[in-house]
């Protein structure tokens, strides 16, 4: 009888134990079944948004203004920069009248003064 000889053990590097394979899959199956129930989550909202009468599904809409806002964030804002008030006819007009009333033709003969102003746009 010849004697055997007892082969050498490979020794493969990528091999993982079988623990970690065992953990690795269960964590695969673990992140598989959250995304599932995520995305279970998030049809189930939809269709709740969509099921109200006036207002149906905003989800997009308000994904699309925080985005907007969010842009406009970014901005710098410079406060020390005076504000420019809009044009106020309404303030002009208040002004121009109160000229009037200071107008010593006016205070005298209110209507002759009316009469010279409407003759003179005229001509």
């Amino acid at each position: 009888m010849t004697k055997s000889v007892p082969l050498p053990k490979l020794v493969k590097s990528n091999k993982s134990s079988k623990k970690q394979r065992i953990k690795d899959k269960s964590d695969s199956w673990k992140s598989k079944l959250n995304k599932l129930q995520q995305d279970k989550k998030e049809l189930k909202a939809k269709k709740m948004r969509q099921k109200r009468p006036v207002i149906g599904d905003l989800k997009p809409l308000s994904d699309e203004l925080t985005s907007i806002l969010g842009s406009l964030m970014t901005k710098k804002i410079n406060f020390n920069k005076p504000v420019e008030k809009p044009y106020n006819p309404f303030l002009s007009n208040v002004e121009k009248f109160q000229s009037v009333l200071q107008n010593e033709k006016f205070k005298s003969d209110p209507f002759s003064a009316v009469k010279q102003h409407i003759l003179m746009s005229n001509q």
